[in-house]
Protein backbone atom coordinates (compact mmCIF):
# COMPACT_ATOMS: atom_id res chain seq x y z
CA UNK A 1 0.00 0.00 0.00
CA UNK A 2 1.56 3.29 -1.19
CA UNK A 3 2.23 5.81 1.61
CA UNK A 4 -0.42 8.74 2.38
CA UNK A 5 -0.15 12.60 1.97
CA UNK A 6 -1.42 14.79 4.54
CA UNK A 7 -4.23 15.55 2.66
CA UNK A 8 -5.38 12.05 2.08
CA UNK A 9 -4.52 11.21 5.78
CA UNK A 10 -6.99 14.52 7.08
CA UNK A 11 -9.82 13.27 4.65
CA UNK A 12 -9.35 9.90 6.13
CA UNK A 13 -9.58 11.01 9.92
CA UNK A 14 -13.12 13.65 8.70
CA UNK A 15 -14.20 10.26 7.76
CA UNK A 16 -13.35 8.42 10.93
CA UNK A 17 -15.10 11.03 12.71
CA UNK A 18 -18.19 11.00 10.81
CA UNK A 19 -18.88 7.58 11.25
CA UNK A 20 -18.33 7.30 14.98
CA UNK A 21 -20.52 10.39 15.56
CA UNK A 22 -22.89 8.41 13.30
CA UNK A 23 -22.80 5.51 15.41
CA UNK A 24 -22.97 7.20 18.82
CA UNK A 25 -26.15 9.03 17.72
CA UNK A 26 -27.79 6.44 15.99
CA UNK A 27 -26.91 3.40 18.82
CA UNK A 28 -26.02 5.16 22.27
CA UNK A 29 -27.52 8.55 22.32
CA UNK A 30 -30.53 8.90 24.85
CA UNK A 31 -33.71 8.98 22.74
CA UNK A 32 -35.77 11.56 23.81
CA UNK A 33 -39.72 10.77 24.07
CA UNK A 34 -42.39 12.94 22.95
CA UNK A 35 -45.36 12.97 25.47
CA UNK A 36 -49.04 12.85 24.62
CA UNK A 37 -49.45 16.43 26.39
CA UNK A 38 -46.50 17.61 23.65
CA UNK A 39 -47.88 16.52 21.07
CA UNK A 40 -51.76 18.07 22.49
CA UNK A 41 -50.07 21.60 22.79
CA UNK A 42 -48.45 21.53 19.49
CA UNK A 43 -51.64 20.23 17.92
CA UNK A 44 -53.66 22.82 19.69
CA UNK A 45 -51.11 25.53 18.72
CA UNK A 46 -51.11 24.64 15.28
CA UNK A 47 -55.13 24.71 15.01
CA UNK A 48 -55.50 28.25 16.88
CA UNK A 49 -52.33 29.31 13.87
CA UNK A 50 -54.93 27.95 11.20
CA UNK A 51 -57.84 29.41 12.69
CA UNK A 52 -56.26 32.99 12.86
CA UNK A 53 -54.81 32.57 8.92
CA UNK A 54 -58.02 31.51 8.36
CA UNK A 55 -60.22 34.68 9.70
CA UNK A 56 -56.88 37.12 8.32
CA UNK A 57 -57.73 35.79 5.10
CA UNK A 58 -61.50 36.19 4.60
CA UNK A 59 -61.86 39.54 6.41
CA UNK A 60 -58.73 41.19 3.57
CA UNK A 61 -60.46 41.92 0.39
CA UNK A 62 -58.21 43.09 -2.31
CA UNK A 63 -57.55 46.61 -2.94
CA UNK A 64 -58.43 48.46 -6.67
CA UNK A 65 -54.36 48.06 -7.29
CA UNK A 66 -54.55 44.35 -6.22
CA UNK A 67 -57.11 43.60 -8.48
CA UNK A 68 -55.65 45.09 -11.05
CA UNK A 69 -52.68 42.99 -10.88
CA UNK A 70 -54.54 39.93 -10.50
CA UNK A 71 -56.47 40.52 -13.60
CA UNK A 72 -53.38 42.01 -15.62
CA UNK A 73 -51.68 38.82 -14.42
CA UNK A 74 -54.27 36.30 -15.73
CA UNK A 75 -54.82 37.51 -18.84
CA UNK A 76 -52.81 35.75 -21.72
CA UNK A 77 -49.69 36.95 -23.32
CA UNK A 78 -49.80 38.03 -26.82
CA UNK A 79 -45.92 38.06 -27.06
CA UNK A 80 -43.70 36.11 -23.70
CA UNK A 81 -40.42 38.34 -23.26
CA UNK A 82 -39.04 34.70 -22.11
CA UNK A 83 -39.01 33.54 -25.72
CA UNK A 84 -35.80 33.51 -27.53
CA UNK A 85 -36.63 35.51 -31.47
CA UNK A 86 -36.29 32.38 -33.60
CA UNK A 87 -38.35 30.16 -31.44
CA UNK A 88 -40.96 33.12 -31.06
CA UNK A 89 -40.80 33.47 -35.06
CA UNK A 90 -41.45 29.91 -35.28
CA UNK A 91 -44.35 29.69 -33.00
CA UNK A 92 -46.04 32.61 -34.76
CA UNK A 93 -45.29 31.50 -37.84
CA UNK A 94 -47.42 27.87 -37.04
CA UNK A 95 -50.12 29.96 -35.31
CA UNK A 96 -50.64 32.12 -37.96
CA UNK A 97 -49.35 30.94 -41.37
CA UNK A 98 -50.88 33.63 -43.62
CA UNK A 99 -49.34 36.54 -42.10
CA UNK A 100 -45.79 34.89 -42.21
CA UNK A 101 -44.54 34.06 -45.64
CA UNK A 102 -45.87 34.00 -49.00
CA UNK A 103 -50.00 33.69 -49.37
CA UNK A 104 -51.25 31.86 -51.81
CA UNK A 105 -51.10 35.01 -54.54
CA UNK A 106 -47.25 34.93 -54.20
CA UNK A 107 -46.83 38.33 -53.39
CA UNK A 108 -45.40 38.71 -49.86
CA UNK A 109 -47.05 39.90 -47.01
CA UNK A 110 -44.12 42.39 -44.84
CA UNK A 111 -44.41 44.50 -42.07
CA UNK A 112 -42.09 47.27 -41.66
CA UNK A 113 -42.24 47.83 -38.48
CA UNK A 114 -38.77 50.16 -37.17
CA UNK A 115 -35.74 51.82 -38.50
CA UNK A 116 -32.58 52.44 -36.44
CA UNK A 117 -29.68 54.15 -37.61
CA UNK A 118 -26.26 53.54 -36.13
CA UNK A 119 -22.97 54.95 -37.22
CA UNK A 120 -24.26 55.10 -40.29
CA UNK A 121 -25.31 52.19 -40.68
CA UNK A 122 -29.18 51.54 -41.20
CA UNK A 123 -31.17 48.80 -39.77
CA UNK A 124 -34.82 48.22 -40.80
CA UNK A 125 -36.94 45.61 -38.52
CA UNK A 126 -39.23 43.62 -41.15
CA UNK A 127 -41.61 41.34 -39.61
CA UNK A 128 -40.23 41.61 -36.17
CA UNK A 129 -36.39 41.14 -37.63
CA UNK A 130 -33.70 42.65 -37.57
CA UNK A 131 -31.81 43.16 -41.51
CA UNK A 132 -29.50 45.75 -43.19
CA UNK A 133 -29.38 46.70 -46.17
CA UNK A 134 -28.81 43.18 -48.80
CA UNK A 135 -29.61 40.57 -46.56
CA UNK A 136 -32.11 38.29 -47.53
CA UNK A 137 -35.63 38.19 -45.82
CA UNK A 138 -36.29 34.66 -43.78
CA UNK A 139 -39.27 34.92 -45.82
CA UNK A 140 -36.96 33.29 -48.63
CA UNK A 141 -36.97 34.65 -52.01
CA UNK A 142 -36.87 38.50 -50.81
CA UNK A 143 -34.39 40.72 -50.54
CA UNK A 144 -34.10 43.76 -48.77
CA UNK A 145 -32.34 45.78 -51.03
CA UNK A 146 -32.54 49.69 -49.25
CA UNK A 147 -33.87 51.26 -46.48
CA UNK A 148 -35.17 54.64 -45.69
CA UNK A 149 -36.84 56.01 -42.49
CA UNK A 150 -39.91 55.88 -44.40
CA UNK A 151 -39.87 53.02 -46.14
CA UNK A 152 -37.88 50.31 -47.48
CA UNK A 153 -37.25 48.54 -51.11
CA UNK A 154 -37.99 44.74 -51.18
CA UNK A 155 -37.01 42.65 -54.27
CA UNK A 156 -38.15 39.17 -55.22
CA UNK A 157 -35.11 37.06 -56.13
CA UNK A 158 -37.35 35.14 -58.60
CA UNK A 159 -38.32 37.48 -61.11
CA UNK A 160 -36.50 40.60 -60.27
CA UNK A 161 -39.75 42.63 -59.21
CA UNK A 162 -39.21 45.54 -56.85
CA UNK A 163 -41.71 47.29 -54.28
CA UNK A 164 -41.72 49.68 -51.34
CA UNK A 165 -43.29 48.70 -48.00
CA UNK A 166 -44.09 51.75 -45.99
CA UNK A 167 -43.29 52.36 -41.86
CA UNK A 168 -46.20 50.62 -39.94
CA UNK A 169 -46.63 52.79 -36.56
Amino acid sequence: MPKLTKRQWIILSVMVAAILYGAYDFLLAPKQKSSATDVKAKSAQLGTFMADVTVSMAGGALSAADAYIVSRAETEWKRDPFYEKKSFREWMNLKNPMKAGVSSIGKANFVYSGYLNLDNKRIAIVNDVEYGAGDTLETGGFVLKQIYPDRVVIVNERDGTKFEVLLQD
